[in-house]
Formats: structure tokens, C-alpha cells, sequence
């Protein structure tokens, strides 16, 4: 006679619920089809309510005005991919509550590859002309603007790829990885808020002073969120690594997968893995957008009375003074943006030539003036002309609706700005671009410029070097060891950042190379890091940081 069969456990209530959820019937197929019919169907009816007989107005317009052209398909085109959307919402929802494991890659990947469509058609529209003309006049860097394409395409594509080699790791893989992502979200979600927490409580006057709501603020601190990631990621690979391997050491997981054969470095290889792909991430974060949210911030930070007045004041430099010793030109811009178009032009501007004595010849009072990148020349909109004699006494005035300069200038909007450009805010296009137009300034004046540009490389790279660090001194043998280990971490993680800023700062005043400024610190932690893996891989104890015990005997 056979035993009874032991009852299985019952399932936990979250899994019942999944359970349901799957036997839902799969009819994500069907319905993706409908929506991407339903789709086309409206496309093609609003493409050919473009061609009706009343649009004929609009096509006018658009063939006089090529731009125009251009803003209406970018338009037609972010209405349309979001009614994409909104027509495969009900599909992807299904699909995701039914699927479990490696079946969710391909709905992620499909949500990923809309996104990154949608924001290269955006920035594609906003800033290709700008990359292949520089709006200020300096040399543009086409290859720096592709490759941040590249990179924000990784970082928007590679979610789907990490999703499916979770699924394709080991058990033991995939058990570290969730000891690792744990922490590691509740750290980088902790300082986060943190940060923001004592951000808001500085700026919360300057809020209410220019009249910010609730959305207003989400937006700002939305904007600032690439900067964020970019400060605390480090930290928070840090804890979480610590945090992590100091718990599998205590309840000794970690010397049963090394009693299953493995060695140290394959045991931390799912935890370096992850660290190279942060590190990557966080390049193409700091490439451009970081700068560009902190410049953004400060701009908008830095004067409530004048942002309340002027709403428009991001980007932008007043009372631009330049002198044209060369050519004996001086120039004063009340309002010089740094993104220029016919929109976003250079408001109030002064221009006086000067003779061969330094007097006062012609003076040019413009409302506006615009840079032409393509022609490189100027022109100046409801200008007033003086003409001076050589007693200083007015010998003309005359407007000018519009006032070409035929003659070629030196100055570009670019050279105008170039002692107001903080590198700090620059992205590795800007920054090339920069180098690259001012080659022939001395050394010592483009030092900041190129320590800054390897920074924007050499900063991320420390998201390894931490992990790195970390791993082999987060695996302990004892509780006292836990604590040593923390110690030593944490004093490495301070004398890391204390190093690069001194370092970085020597490279800025040309005290060293500024590439060896920037890389110099990570170049000797990686050889530390590497020395204490493979320490640790061939069973040594780390050398002791506590100085009273170099000098005792050794039984």
C-alpha cells in the first residue's frame, strides 16, 4: 500500500496571485496586432488631413521656411509615437503580467527601443545642426555628438540585456546578485533623497520667490536627476558591496561556494560585471547630461529676482563685456545665451570701434544681433550708427532696420564667452570643441579645459575601482574582521576622493599633466584593488592598516 504523498506547503499570497495571473489567457499576440492596426489607420488619416486643399497655407509656409518644415514633422512625429503607446498599452500589460523569468526580456526590450526612438528623434531634431554648426562659432566635434548618441543607446538598451543574463546565470549567480541589488537600491535610493531633502530645505525661499509649484519642482529635481546618480552611485557601490559580501561571510555562504570549487574571482565576477556596466552608465551620464543639469541649476539658482522678471534667464550670461585688442573693437552684450538661434538671440548690444589712438570712430547701438554660423558674419537688427570725428564731436546717426557686416570679424560669439565658459559645466563635445578652437591660447589657459575633459572618463571609472576595493575586504572570516574590513574601506573610499580632488587641482594649475591629474589615483587603486584580489583569491590575509602593529614580533 502505498504512503500518502506529503501535502505541499501553501503558497504564500503573492504567489497565488501570480499564479493567477498566468493563466490569464495570452492574448497579448492579438491584441498587439489591433493596436499597431488601429495605429496605422490613424497615421494615415492625419497624414492625409496634411494634404487637404485647406492645408495649402501650410505648405506654403513650410516650403519658404525649410525649419518650419522640419518642426512640423518632429511635431507630427512625438504626437504619433505617443499614440503608439497609448494603442500597445493594453498588449504590453498583459504581456507583462503573464510573463515570468526570461519571457519578460522581450517586452522590456520592445518598451527600451521605443524610448531610445523617441529621444533620438528629439535630440536629433534640437541638436544635430547645432553639432554639425556650432551656434557660438567655435569648431564643431560631429564625433563627440554621435558618440553620446551611442552611449545614452547603451544605456537605455543595456536593461534588457542585464534582464536576460540574470536569467541566464548560475543559482549561486543569481543569489549574490540579490544579497547585492538590495542594499545597493536602498542605498542609492537613501542618499538620493537625502540630497534632495537638503537641497530643497536650502532653496526652498528661492521656490517660493519665483512662484515654483509642486509640479515645477519635481520637473527641476527630475532635470538634476543625471547629476544625482552620477554623485552617489559611487557611495552606494560601496555599502552595498560591503553590506552584501559582510553578511554571506558571517553566515559562511561565502566559504561554501568556495568549497563547491569556486574561486574568489569568479564568486565576485557577477559583482565586477555590474560594476563595469555602472561605470559605463555613468559615463554616459557625465558625458553631457550631467554638466548640462548642474549648469542648469545654477543658472536657475542664481538670481530669483531676475529669474522672476525674466523667465527665460537658463543659459544665459548679462552684461557680456570683450575687447578686441587686434582689431580695437569693444564689445558689450546685455543678454548673450549660450544656446543662440533666431529665437534665443543676443539682445542689447554695444559695439564701438576704436582708431589708431584709441578714440571712439564708429559705434553700433543694435536692439538684437545674430550670428551666422554657416557664413560666420554678423548682422545687427534696429541698430543705430554713429560715425565720431577726430575731436570726438558726432559727425553722423543714422537706423538701420537691419545692418549686415560685409567684412569678416574675428569675433564669434564663442571667443566672446571664452573667459566666462566654466568647464565644469561643459560636456565632452563642448569641451573638444573649445580645445580645439583655442589651440593657439598657452598651456596654462587650456590646463582646466583638458583635466576637466579626462574627468568626465576618469570620474565613472571609479565605480569599479570601489567595487573592486571593496570585494576582497568585504570577505571576512570573523566579526572582528567585518569591522576591519569596513574600516579599511571606508578610510580607502576617503582617501580616494581627497586624492583625485588634490590631483585633479595640481593637472588644473599644470602642476602635473592634466591627464596624469585625473588618472593618476585611479591607476594606483586599480593596482591596490588587483593586489588585494588576488590576496585574497590565494588564501593571504590583507596587510593591516593599524601602524602599532608593524613593529610587534612575529611568533
Amino acid at each position: 500500500m502505498e504512503s500518502p504523498r506529503p501535502a505541499s506547503p501553501p503558497l504564500s499570497q503573492w504567489r497565488q496571485v501570480m499564479a493567477r495571473l498566468s493563466l490569464l489567457p495570452p492574448w497579448a499576440t492579438p491584441l498587439a496586432l489591433g493596436g499597431t492596426a488601429l495605429w496605422l489607420a490613424l497615421t494615415l488619416k492625419a497624414l492625409l488631413a496634411l494634404t487637404a486643399p485647406a492645408q495649402v497655407g501650410l505648405h506654403v509656409e513650410t516650403v519658404a521656411h525649410p525649419e518650419k518644415a522640419i518642426d512640423l514633422a518632429y511635431s507630427f512625429f512625438t504626437a504619433h509615437w505617443l499614440l503608439l503607446a497609448k494603442c500597445l498599452a493594453p498588449a504590453l500589460a498583459l504581456a507583462l503580467l503573464r510573463a515570468r523569468q526570461g519571457a519578460l526580456v522581450l517586452p522590456l526590450l520592445l518598451v527600451s527601443s521605443w524610448l531610445f526612438l523617441w529621444w533620438l528623434a528629439g535630440d536629433l531634431n534640437q541638436n544635430l545642426e547645432r553639432a554639425l554648426h556650432d551656434p557660438l562659432g567655435m569648431l564643431s566635434s560631429p564625433l563627440a555628438y554621435y558618440t553620446k548618441l551611442g552611449l545614452i543607446g547603451f544605456l537605455m538598451l543595456s536593461f534588457p540585456l542585464l534582464l536576460g543574463l540574470y536569467f541566464r546565470s548560475s543559482l549561486l549567480d543569481r543569489y549574490l546578485l540579490r544579497c547585492f541589488a538590495v542594499p545597493f537600491l536602498l542605498c542609492a535610493g537613501g542618499i538620493a533623497g537625502i540630497m534632495i531633502t537638503m537641497d530643497l530645505l536650502n532653496n526652498a525661499n528661492d521656490f517660493v520667490a519665483a512662484k515654483f509649484g509642486l509640479g515645477s519642482i519635481l520637473l527641476f529635481y527630475l532635470a538634476q536627476l543625471p547629476q544625482i546618480l552620477v554623485t552617489i552611485t559611487e557611495a552606494a557601490l560601496l555599502l552595498a558591496t560591503l553590506y552584501a559580501l559582510g553578511r554571506m561571510s558571517r553566515y559562511n555562504e561565502l566559504i561554501s561556494m568556495m568549497s563547491s570549487g569556486r574561486s574568489v574571482a569568479r564568486i565576485l565576477a557577477p559583482l565586477l560585471l555590474f560594476a563595469a556596466w555602472a561605470s559605463l552608465a555613468i559615463i554616459a551620464l557625465n558625458y553631457q547630461l550631467a554638466p548640462q543639469a548642474d549648469r542648469t541649476k545654477e543658472d536657475m539658482l542664481k538670481d530669483t529676482g531676475r529669474r522672476s522678471a525674466t523667465r527665460d534667464s537658463t543659459g544665459v550670461e548679462f552684461n557680456v563685456p570683450y575687447r578686441n585688442r587686434e582689431d580695437r573693437r569693444n564689445w558689450l552684450i546685455f543678454r548673450l545665451p549660450y544656446d543662440l538661434s533666431e529665437r534665443n538671440s543676443m539682445n542689447e548690444v554695444w559695439v564701438m570701434q576704436q582708431d589708431e589712438q584709441g578714440d571712439p570712430k564708429t559705434m553700433i547701438v543694435a536692439k538684437r544681433a545674430a550670428w551666422n554660423p554657416a557664413l560666420r558674419s554678423w548682422t545687427f537688427y534696429q541698430a543705430a550708427v554713429m560715425d565720431f570725428a577726430p575731436d570726438l564731436k558726432l559727425k553722423s546717426l543714422r537706423f538701420e532696420e537691419r545692418l549686415p557686416i560685409l567684412e569678416p570679424w574675428r569675433e564669434t560669439p564663442g571667443s566672446i564667452l571664452s573667459d566666462r565658459l566654466n568647464p565644469d559645466y561643459l560636456g565632452v563635445p563642448e569641451l573638444l570643441s573649445y580645445l580645439h578652437t583655442n589651440a593657439s591660447l598657452p598651456p596654462r589657459s587650456l590646463a582646466k579645459y583638458e583635466a576637466a575633459l579626462h574627468w568626465r572618463f576618469a570620474l565613472p571609472c571609479r565605480c569599479f575601482l570601489l567595487v573592486l576595493l571593496a570585494a576582497p575586504l568585504g570577505i571576512i572570516s570573523s566579526r572582528r574582521g567585518l569591522l576591519g574590513g569596513v574600516t579599511t574601506a571606508v578610510g580607502l573610499f576617503i582617501l580616494l576622493f581627497f586624492c583625485s580632488a588634490v590631483l585633479l587641482k595640481a593637472g588644473e594649475g599644470l602642476y602635473l599633466p592634466p591627464a596624469a591629474g585625473a588618472w593618476l589615483v585611479n591607476a594606483l587603486f586599480l593596482a591596490f584593488g588587483l593586489t588585494a584580489l588576488w590576496m585574497r583569491s590565494n588564501n593571504r590575509s590583507l596587510p593591516s592598516w593599524n601602524p602599532l602593529r608593524w613593529f610587534r614580533p612575529h611568533a
